[in-house]
């Protein structure tokens, strides 16, 4: 395991960087859709647990292109199928598992936090996790 950071310095552009990638519309309801199932999904199972799950319409332009973004970033693996018809499964990699558990224990705490009236969260906020 890392130790903690020695400065804020040094891990103020890391952080940064991944609370961008956060940001994102879809990343982290991606990364907990992926890290509640077991194995792989297909491009058509996270479509629809994105509608189930986060309850969000999302188009296939930016969902490709998010799953595209996650994969380049090591978050996410895409295996190709040569098979009839070809299919395209995604997976998190063990970086994205870490992420996952990170993000659920934010769930837990963010939930946790809201019902005791310590953090205020606009009650238009929605999505996997809550």
């Amino acid at each position: 395991m890392l130790e903690r950071c020695e400065s804020i310095g040094s891990c103020l552009r890391p952080l940064e960087s991944v609370i961008r990638l956060l940001s994102h519309q879809y990343t982290v309801s991606l990364v907990l859709l992926s890290g509640r199932t077991d194995g792989s999904l297909r491009y058509s199972q996270i479509r629809e647990g994105l509608a189930k799950e986060a309850e969000a319409s999302i188009s296939d332009s930016t969902l490709s292109r998010t799953l595209s973004e996650l994969v380049d970033l090591g978050i996410l693996s895409r295996k190709s199928f040569d098979e009839i018809p070809p299919h395209v499964e995604y997976s998190l990699t063990d970086s994205g598992r870490d992420l996952f558990h990170i993000l659920e224990d934010l769930g837990v705490w963010s939930r946790e936090q809201c019902h005791l009236g310590q953090l205020k969260i606009p009650s238009h906020g929605h999505g996997l996790g809550g």
